[in-house]
């Protein structure tokens, strides 16, 4: 069979939330785009113009199958959510499927990998601004995978990149977002602690260039680690205010301690992974992504929260009209 002379790129979690982005763009770039699919029923989400081919990412032949005469491998494909899975479910998409799927793409000839990372690896409360070289000490069962995860790609021998990335927002990641929009509406929101802890953001158009970013810039990418984040510091407390100045209603004032959070938390409709992310205090740094990639962040989480009280006002006109 004669090769594509197209750039041809596999994607694992191809239909998911990010994956659909990231394929969309790979499409739009003229790239020949395979997608990972765990189901038939699951192609059809696959964006126009994409190849799926079917297997779970810890099924040897499937991922040989969509490896061979790949040129590059874009992992997006993980669990994410321990609340929802449990710790082995977990372990075994995010570290695992990691390993089997970069023995598979070294076998097959595969070139590169980029991997979809996380900043959840540094652990969740650190004092000093966090860079690539920081001390890694994942506090939680997804940061751990992702951790044994890099570190199955870096000892594979293929050429990679790692994309250590902040919790992102932006169309197809309003899920938890409205969850806060509407506790702050309904008056039941509160600020754990103090409120100064530190959140980082990342918009999912800016995830995009920094993938457009490490495909482009090859060399310069190559074998390197990246933080990806908007390049802002939020606190929790700015965050929540934003949300009811959006709203036109009163920035919660109530206090409550990490303890007592976790006992509302259910009743305000959060689940233990979001709570993680509102008690988590990280300063990210990006000048490596910024000075060797030209990774410049161009969204705000202030137009965020315009985009988020639009899909808010549709959600609540629904639940009226039913």
């Amino acid at each position: 069979m004669k090769r594509s002379e197209k750039e041809i790129v596999l994607v694992t979690g191809g239909t998911g939330r990010l994956g659909r982005h990231v394929t969309a763009s790979l499409i739009n770039k003229g790239m020949e785009v395979r997608v990972l699919v765990q189901a038939k029923e699951d192609a059809v989400r696959a964006k126009a113009g994409s190849i799926p081919y079917l297997g779970d990412i810890t099924d040897e032949k499937a991922i040989e199958k969509a490896c061979r005469g790949a040129d590059t491998v874009i992992h997006l494909a993980a669990m994410v959510s321990q609340y929802k899975t449990g710790v082995n479910e977990i372990m075994r998409i995010n570290t695992l499927g990691t390993k089997k799927l970069a023995e598979s793409a070294k076998e097959s000839g595969v070139k590169r990998m980029i991997f979809a990372s996380t900043v959840n690896v540094y652990g969740r409360v650190r004092k000093e601004r966090l860079s690539e070289e920081s001390k890694l000490m994942p506090a939680d069962s997804y940061g751990e995978s992702k951790l044994l995860a890099e570190k199955e790609i870096m000892n594979s021998g293929l050429d990679y990149t790692i994309l250590r990335m902040a919790t992102i927002y932006g169309p197809g990641f309003e899920s938890s977002f409205l969850k806060v929009f509407k506790a702050v509406k309904e008056g039941k929101a509160f600020v754990i602690g103090n409120g100064n802890n530190n959140l980082s953001l990342v918009h999912i158009s800016d995830v995009v260039k920094a993938f457009e970013l490490v495909l482009e810039k090859k060399e310069n990418s190559r074998n390197k680690i990246y933080n990806i984040t908007d390049g802002r510091v939020y606190t929790q407390k700015y965050l929540l205010t934003l949300a009811a100045n959006t709203l036109g209603v009163e920035a919660p004032k109530k206090h409550v301690n990490a303890l007592v959070a976790k006992m509302v938390a259910k009743a305000r409709g959060l689940d233990t992974d979001e709570l993680r992310f509102i008690t988590s205090d990280r300063k990210i740094d990006i000048s490596k992504s910024r000075r060797e990639l030209g990774f410049m962040p161009t969204e705000s989480v202030e137009s965020g929260a315009g985009y988020l009280l639009g899909k808010f006002n549709i959600s609540d006109s629904k639940k009226v009209n039913r």
